[in-house]
């Protein structure tokens, strides 16, 4: 079966695709990540001169052992800068293009999550900062690598090392005393940093850094209760932000002067009912238009919210996944596109409500239902029809997508998708 798959695939590619734009192919095969390697294969064949192409084909990460060693040995430096990049190239290859006489391409294999070590090693005492950058920055960059690069001399490779998110406390404590603002802020937000490190930098002289230890779900709550009162309201702003802060400080918070600090509490997780309540009634539009986006909102206020004043209110009480069904019901069919548009992209939206906005005269309503999850096959089959192929080819990825209705669609009259169907009937029978 899988055998007579592929030969669909390619026959579907070799007749109806040989012809096509480089906008089609680029969008239709290329930029497709489950794209079949032979059907980059025959790509490449046909296109050995399209230097467009033959980068794309270089980074596709379903490329053939084949393809990828063939296009390392490019002349072109975009080509096996692709190569570099391609999370399926062989060691051996990233091992040569390791000493590539171009820089960007040793960049690309230092970031290389794929690199082995011994590599990585060397590149990080390479003499180029971009490179030492970029070991600094790879995920699988062991511990004496990141030490070592922690006491770099220039700044962009120390805040790499605080970014990456293997680098160890111990050497983020280093770091949280780095005379860099910049270097100690990537620290503040790394997922590795302790609630002592957080501690010492909420009193950092840099607000910016301040921000980043604000709003860290791990920082304790002593230096959340220093936060909150900071002379800053964008470091006000970020505790408000934080779905670990207290109910205490969100209740202070709530009746800031500033109005993005009071939109902040009314979109933070672990509002209270009553504060939400509280916001709801608020004489700004954008501190209600975060209520309304609120999934913590009860149905009573989403329901009131969406008879507001303000257009933006309504529409995010459209995308709210906790509104009421009724509420959905009234606001697709409002003459507002963008509330109609937000309702089709709700990923609780009924099925029926679905069904009935396949017709909308708008295509960016029609996108949206095409691309929810809640749509049912029989919209999505409507669809499949769409005079607009932002629409279409949506619908193929569709989870409600069944196998029945993709080997109908593979018969279908518009080749695009039909070649589309085809690969997502070759995927599931392969996975």
């Amino acid at each position: 079966m899988e055998n007579n798959l592929l030969n669909d695939v390619i026959n579907s590619y070799s007749f109806d695709y040989r012809y096509a734009g480089w906008s089609e192919i680029n969008e239709d095969i290329l930029q497709d990540q489950n794209t079949p390697s032979e059907i980059l294969d025959k790509l490449y064949e046909d296109n050995k001169d399209n230097l467009r192409i033959l980068r794309a084909l270089s980074a596709h990460p379903k490329a053939s052992a084949a393809l990828i060693k063939t296009l390392s040995n490019s002349i072109n430096d975009a080509v096996r800068w692709g190569v570099a990049d391609n999370s399926a190239t062989d060691p051996d290859i990233l091992e040569i293009l390791s000493i590539d006489n171009v820089e960007i391409i040793r960049y690309r294999v230092a970031k290389n999550p794929h690199t082995p070590t011994r590599i990585l090693q060397r590149l990080a005492e390479d003499e180029n900062t971009l490179i030492r950058s970029g070991a600094a920055s790879n995920i699988f960059a062991p511990e004496s690598v990141l030490l070592k690069l922690s006491e770099d001399k220039e700044e962009s490779v120390r805040i790499e090392v605080a970014e990456n998110k293997n680098t160890p406390a111990d050497i983020l404590n280093i770091l949280a005393g780095d005379v860099s603002g910049d270097v100690r802020a990537k620290v503040a937000e790394n997922p590795n940093v302790t609630e002592d490190i957080l501690l010492r930098l909420s009193s950092d002289r840099d607000i910016d850094v301040r921000e980043r230890v604000a709003q860290n779900e791990k920082t304790p709550v002593a230096a959340l209760k220093k936060l909150y009162v900071d002379t800053e309201a964008s470091v006000r702003e970020c505790v408000g932000i934080n779905d670990c802060a207290p109910l205490e400080l969100l209740e202070a918070l709530s009746g800031d002067m500033k109005q993005f600090i009071r939109s902040a509490v009314a979109r933070n997780k672990s509002t209270s009912d009553a504060i939400l309540e509280k916001l709801a009634r608020d004489g700004d539009g954008y501190v209600r238009k975060a209520v309304a986006r609120n999934d913590k909102t009860s149905e009573a206020l989403l329901t009131t919210l969406a008879k507001d004043t303000d257009w933006r209110v309504c529409e995010n009480v459209a995308w709210n996944p906790s509104a009421p069904q009724r509420v959905l019901e009234f606001l697709s069919t409002s003459t507002d596109t963008y509330l109609r548009k937000a309702v089709a992209r709700n990923r609780n939206a009924p099925p029926q409500i679905l069904l009935q906005m396949v017709d909308d005269k708008e295509w960016m309503v029609r996108e949206n239902v095409a691309a929810n999850p809640q749509a049912p096959l029989e919209a999505l089959m409507k669809l499949a029809d769409d005079s607009d192929w932002r629409v279409a080819k949506l619908i193929v990825s569709n989870p409600n997508m069944t196998t029945e209705g993709l080997k109908i669609l593979a018969g279908h009259s518009n080749y695009r998708l039909r070649y589309e169907a085809r690969v997502a009937l070759l995927r599931k029978e392969t996975f």
